[in-house]
């Protein structure tokens, strides 16, 4: 039951970061997105990531629900660094 749980919430915050994703790839532009927010967010991703592995291993529905957010991360870090190129 637990992993059924963990899977749920997994998928529902991965499912998060996916719609602003979305937006920044659909207008070209993460314009009113904060860059200190976006780092942030990849900061406690990573750590997240590090203290999963070391103190439980390889798990699924976290691995899914960091690697999701982490590909969100990337869409937009990669629009907010086109918007500052271009300003």
């Amino acid at each position: 039951m637990a992993d059924i749980l963990g899977w749920i919430g997994s998928v529902a915050f991965a499912i998060c970061g996916i719609p602003q994703a979305w937006e920044c790839y659909k207008h070209k532009s993460a314009q009113g997105i904060s860059p200190g927010f976006i780092a942030l967010w990849l900061i406690g991703e990573i750590c997240y990531v590090i203290s999963v592995l070391m103190k439980f291993g390889w798990v699924h529905w976290m691995m899914f629900n960091y690697g999701a957010n982490i590909i969100s991360i990337s869409v937009i870090s990669y629009y907010l660094y086109k918007d500052k190129k271009r300003n």
